[in-house]
């Protein structure tokens, strides 16, 4: 995938990227593999929480603050031995909370595993945010003929 192999890999991160912390209350979380939008802090910790243990590794190419209220990061990694690229962009609001969060994983067929794993890991809680195994299947065969 071009887009992050063409950029050198960053030193592994110390922690967790810094509008994790500053999340505002009334944050929104946008992504390829959301049905529809994640509101609410709690929500959105909750799902991250899930999210992380599914890459086998992140090795991030970018970041960092983009412009004056906007943070960005992207890495290449794996889920389950398939490679995902993902760019993540996070608005700053204007009292420096993380108030929309956007997030594009990427090739199609890596981003319909990580969404049916997704349903597995939060069951009922969120499911209705996620595809169900015979929804990704589905769209698998359909965009892929060889499925």
């Amino acid at each position: 995938m071009k887009f992050n192999d063409t950029a050198p890999l960053l030193p592994k991160p110390d922690g967790p990227p810094p509008w994790l912390a500053k999340l505002a209350e009334d944050a929104t979380l946008e992504a390829t593999v959301l049905r529809r939008p994640v509101e609410g802090r709690a929500n959105i910790l909750a799902l991250l929480k899930q999210a992380m243990p599914l890459y086998d590794f992140q090795d991030f190419t970018y970041r960092g603050d983009f412009g004056a209220a906007f943070f960005m990061e992207s890495y290449r990694a794996e889920i389950r031995g398939v490679p995902i690229e993902c760019s993540v962009l996070v608005h700053m609001n204007a009292q420096g909370e993380a108030d929309s969060i956007l997030v594009n994983h990427r090739p199609l067929d890596a981003a319909l595993l990580f969404s049916r794993l997704m349903w597995e890991q939060v069951g009922n809680g969120f499911g209705d945010l996620y595809l169900t195994g015979p929804q990704a299947d589905a769209l698998q065969k359909v965009t892929d003929p060889k499925a």
